[in-house]
């Protein structure tokens, strides 16, 4: 299969490897901690499991970048394979050899072949048009567009997230057809083309690790609806035209309706609850100042989404600062609300940023959508005393979510939320539960 790697096994294969073996050994992504520093490993065996399995997808992607080479003719394969793992050089090697292909492989009609041939205009026409949001995205900042250019994060959520994928599935699905390709083999290209799409937005820093993992699910599902009406409506040569056209004058048309009339926020609100094994007196006091949370070991937390440190209180009843330090910065906060033993409310006045966004080469990416697609309103704790004495705690928490497709982000946004409120909650749990404290 490997003896002579076609252009979308090239890239299918050695580009993917190239990125994730460069971002371990070389570029070392991983795990933030609390104020942004690579954390020191405390067990030996996952990071020891972390780079043998990076050191092996560096020896596949050479193995696949020399035979390529050999397929090509190019002399010194194994020098080729070598010269891969040179930093940013060995992204641009690893384009040219799927770029690159022999006379077979420029007449063939076979499904892979010609996704091989799409792959690298794809990535082209991609860089494109981030170069133009980029544009247009800076032109909004300074008051030359109208605000919802602005106002979905930085750029076109729906066009970004709903239809670009679409618009690849569909192409994906016309142009196999006319190979004379299966389904399963054009949903193979849409996939491939999908994910350079997402290398292209990784290699311009316009997003993380997190952001990626997030959008990767809707990305790859509306490709998949996209090849399957390119490809079963595509029966005539004559439709090929019509429907990559309408496939990608929607994504303009998208951008126009966002730009003038953006989608309106969403607001949710989102509880959580634990039973804690100590008084309803004793639980109240612990919410007022919930210091010194231990190190979180949740995977999101570690690679850069907020969450609380720490949280204090400067006084007493309704109107006391209440300041809650968050991973990405202060979040200060107004009480509300204040009937010791029963409920404790509070205003966020100002939200840090959402996360510290980790880049694939290691480098923290400060985009527009992590200050401006989520903002807490506001929170609070309610008490409830049990008939065996224990206390229920209810942690409550209403945010907006100003990000397209909201629907879709709100899936992650709400888990995320239950997993901060049990992060504190849990906290005062074991505080509770440990001994008295004098309430006040």
């Amino acid at each position: 299969m490997f003896s002579k790697p076609s252009r979308l096994q090239t890239l299918l294969l050695m580009l993917p490897t190239w990125a994730f073996a460069h971002s371990v050994l070389i570029f070392r992504v991983l795990p933030l901690n609390p104020t942004g520093g690579v954390l020191e490993p405390s067990k030996v065996l996952p990071f020891v499991l972390l780079f043998s399995l990076a050191a092996g997808f560096a020896c596949l992607a050479s193995f696949v970048a020399a035979r390529r080479a050999a397929a090509l003719g190019w002399s010194l394969p194994t020098v080729i394979a070598l010269l891969i793992h040179v930093p940013f050089l060995g992204a641009g090697l690893a384009l040219w050899l799927a770029a690159t292909g022999d006379e077979q492989e420029k007449e063939s009609v076979s499904p892979t072949a010609v996704a091989g041939r799409l792959v690298v205009p794809f990535l082209v026409a991609a860089a494109a048009c981030l170069l133009l949001s980029f544009g247009l995205t800076k032109l909004a900042e300074q008051g030359q567009l109208p605000l919802g250019l602005k106002s979905v994060g930085g750029y076109f959520g729906l066009a970004t997230f709903l239809a670009l994928p679409f618009a690849i599935g569909v192409s994906g699905g016309v142009v196999i057809r006319r190979a004379g390709g299966t389904f399963g083999q054009a949903v193979g290209a849409a996939m491939t083309l999908v994910g350079s799409v997402i290398l292209a937005l990784c290699a311009c820093f316009m997003e993380g690790i997190i952001c990626v993992v997030m959008a990767a699910p809707i990305g790859a599902a509306l490709a998949f609806f996209g090849v399957v009406g390119g490809y079963f409506l595509a029966r005539k040569k004559a439709a090929d035209g019509t429907l990559q056209s309408a496939a990608w004058l929607s994504i303009v048309v998208i951008v126009a309706l966002e730009g003038w009339n953006p989608p309106a926020p969403l607001e949710n609100i989102t509880s959580s609850e634990v039973i804690i094994n100590a008084p309803v007196e004793r639980v109240w006091a612990e919410l007022h100042d919930i210091r010194n949370l231990p190190p979180t070991d949740n995977l999101l937390f570690q690679f850069g989404i907020a969450h609380p440190v720490s949280t204090v209180t400067d006084g007493q009843g309704v109107g006391a600062a209440r300041l809650c330090k968050l991973s990405t910065g202060d979040m200060p906060e107004i009480i509300t609300v204040w009937k010791p033993g029963q409920e404790l409310r509070f205003k966020v006045l100002s939200t840090p940023p959402s996360m510290r966004e980790l880049g694939f080469f290691g480098q923290t990416i400060d985009t527009t959508h992590i200050h401006s697609a989520y903002a807490s309103l506001e929170g609070g704790f309610k008490l409830t005393t049990l008939p065996d004495g224990r206390t229920k705690l209810v942690g409550e928490s209403h945010y907006l979510l100003n990000i397209a497709p909201a629907a879709y982000w709100n899936l992650w946004t709400e888990e995320i939320v239950h997993m901060v409120q049990l992060r504190v909650m849990e906290h005062v749990k074991i505080r509770a539960e440990a001994g008295p404290k004098s309430a006040k």
